[in-house]
């Protein structure tokens, strides 16, 4: 039975930036604005930051010699595309290999503390954790797969996911943390290497052997990634666009609702994150080609959707990854779990359409 002050709305005293730095917090606010009505939640945020970096002085004594030792030996497999297209679904049915490792819930909102302070930081954040994720009714647990942006926001600076905070500055955050223009030499090396030591603390944490991601900004960054993991796989899934925009404007103004520290103009801010659409579907198509032959396998969320098993079996295939028929019994164990749940159908406005489409041109009708 879910604890008392558990709710289903996603909305919080304070925002998932209490797993960050107190010095990384007063950076990344430094050029940015907080609205009078949410400065007690900043204030509360900022507090319980503060109180968290003693024991982090701690953890990171102890174990970043074990976190600089381990090798990544196995190349990632990373989920990219845009919001809403189907990455939750699939990259929880890969992550019930117990051979991957994965960045859960807990390590994206405390990627400092997820050794020797786990346990107790779990024990009292639980209770501020939603029953099921915003824009939907999925489950919502820290042991569960989730992306890395948060995590990334929260080891340093420079974090597409900085824009859920201060709504106003998406197109500082595009250009930033996507496109890495306006930043320096040492903050792009430094982002490499906190995306390093991130991915060894998700196996060391979820004791795995090779790295799955799920990151849709990532998509955006096909070409850094594979600096960093020269033979990485990249599954691309995607959908319907009017209904992945809709999902997505639904998805991002609610979570805004939970974390935001600024009021901002929902009708333009929906248009903008039309306009991230086309940012991104361009990029793709600009990079993809970069992707070593074979290691990339393309997926359609609308046949996704109705054969969930046997398109991860041709993922595993398509890589010859080793282990489906040991991960088999779990994946097909965890999409029982899920059959139950119906995907919301919504009944798109023409009024909608046409803003897509006036913005897409074509692109809306692929």
């Amino acid at each position: 039975m879910a604890f008392p002050l558990r709710k289903k709305s996603f909305r919080f005293p304070v925002t998932s930036q209490v797993g960050s730095s107190f010095d990384n917090i007063i950076k990344i606010s430094s050029d940015k604005s907080v609205d009078k009505n949410y400065k007690r939640k900043f204030f509360l945020t900022k507090a319980v930051s503060k109180i968290l970096g003693i024991p982090r002085v701690f953890e990171e004594r102890h174990y970043n010699r074990k976190i600089d030792k381990l090798q990544i030996d196995k190349p990632p497999l990373f989920i990219i595309g845009f919001w809403r297209s189907g990455t939750t679904v699939l990259h929880n049915l890969l992550c019930q290999n117990p051979d991957f490792g994965y960045v859960n819930t807990f390590q994206a909102v405390f990627p400092n503390h997820c050794f020797m302070n786990q346990w107790w930081i779990r024990n009292i954040a639980k209770f501020l954790l939603p029953e099921k994720r915003p824009g939907g009714d999925m489950k919502f647990d820290f042991k569960l797969p989730q992306e890395e942006e948060v995590a990334l926001g929260n080891m340093q600076h420079i974090s597409f996911y900085n824009f859920f905070y201060y709504p106003n500055e998406l197109e500082s955050s595009i250009m930033k943390s996507l496109y890495f223009k306006g930043i320096s030499k040492d903050e792009f090396e430094q982002w490499k290497q906190n995306y390093l030591r991130l991915v060894k603390i998700a196996l060391i944490n979820t004791n795995g052997k090779r790295f799955v991601s799920k990151n849709p900004p990532n998509t955006f960054r096909i070409k850094t990634i594979l600096e960093l993991f020269p033979d990485a796989k990249f599954i691309y899934i995607h959908r319907n666009t009017y209904q992945t925009l809709y999902s997505f404007q639904r998805f991002i103004n609610s979570v805004h609702e939970g974390v935001k520290y600024q009021d901002y103009d929902i009708d333009l801010h929906n248009i903008k994150l039309i306009e991230l659409y086309k940012l991104m579907i361009e990029q793709y198509r600009k990079d993809k080609h970069l992707i070593p032959a074979g290691n990339l396998v393309d997926i359609k969320f609308e046949v996704f959707e109705n054969n969930m098993v046997p398109e991860i079996e041709r993922i595993f295939e398509a890589f010859e990854l080793p282990g489906y028929e040991k991960a088999r019994p779990a994946i097909e164990n965890y999409h029982n779990e899920i059959s139950g749940y119906k995907r919301k159908s919504h009944t798109l406005s023409n009024d909608f359409k046409r803003q897509v489409d006036s913005i897409l041109g074509d692109l809306a009708k692929e």
